[in-house]
């Protein structure tokens, strides 16, 4: 057995795993919160989410950050989408809790949140100081992480769906950080 086949084995036997414990602990009141919190990652959502962010930059001059956000997200999602079709992974087995369309890896809805949240807390968090600061890089990073924790729970991702679709935004992410750096209005430092 080759290292591949060993490594896909491994992975579905954790997802299951993953799901076959989630399903048990279902609770109809997580199920309803669950539902509204993946809502935030949903297509339509990202899409008016951005728009408004990219309008309010553009309204403030902040152009190369309107253009980074726009063109990242955008680069995402079309990775995303040949990612789908090219993995062509199905959906786990078992109801699915909210509708889920098309192919299972990576999960769109982590993978974009990633991006779209991940770069609105970074622009928003660097024109704060101190705790302020990282409390809306934390408040992002807890809201990503709900989203993606939804999509497993909901029951319409397997776990390294979502881990994959967070490890690829994570890439969108720091390179749009990065270019946002070498902006002229970007921060001089990426962490500060």
């Amino acid at each position: 057995m080759g290292l591949l086949e060993h490594l896909i084995i491994s992975l579905n036997g954790w997802d299951l795993s993953v799901q076959h414990y989630i399903i048990a602990k279902h609770q109809p009141e997580l199920i309803t919160l669950f539902a509204w919190v993946t809502s935030w990652g949903n297509s339509a959502t990202i899409i008016a989410l951005c728009a408004l962010a990219s309008a309010g930059l553009a309204a403030q001059q902040r152009w190369g950050a309107a253009l980074i956000l726009d063109a990242g997200l955008t680069a995402a999602w079309i990775t995303m989408a040949l990612l789908k079709l090219w993995f062509g992974r199905s959906r786990p087995l078992g109801e699915h809790l909210v509708y889920a369309g098309g192919y299972s890896f990576p999960s769109g809805h982590a993978m974009l949140s990633m991006v779209l949240y991940g770069f609105l807390g970074y622009l928003l968090s660097c024109r704060l100081s101190g705790w302020m600061r990282w409390a809306v890089r934390a408040s992002a990073g807890l809201m990503i992480l709900m989203i993606g924790f939804s999509r497993i729970y909901l029951n319409v991702h397997y776990s390294s769906d979502v881990i994959a679709g967070f490890i690829i935004g994570s890439i969108f992410l720091l390179l749009m950080i990065w270019a946002y750096s070498k902006t002229d209005k970007g921060p001089r430092q990426l962490w500060r």
